[in-house]
């Protein structure tokens, strides 16, 4: 029988980054790391609420982007924000 097993190199995150790098412009890089960073810091309500709202639909880069405005444009929570 033959040997089926993966042979595949597996990459390293430094080759990762520096495809990903040269793949993307420095202005998707950013938007990248900031709807990222907003994400982190959802509760998982908030979350619930933005991923049943994707569902229904609604694009979620949008709305993370949205949520990343309204929180630093404003002093609400971010579950006030993402329910009203």
């Amino acid at each position: 029988m033959r040997d089926l097993s993966n042979k595949r190199t597996m990459k390293t995150i430094e080759q990762l980054i520096a495809e990903t790098i040269v793949e993307r412009t420095p202005e998707q890089l950013a938007l990248g790391w900031l709807r990222y960073e907003e994400l982190r810091r959802f509760s998982v309500a908030a979350y619930q609420c933005l991923t049943a709202r994707n569902l229904d639909g609604e694009n979620f880069d949008e709305m993370v982007t949205n949520e990343l405005l309204k929180r630093e444009n404003s002093n609400k929570t971010r579950l006030a924000t993402i329910v009203e």
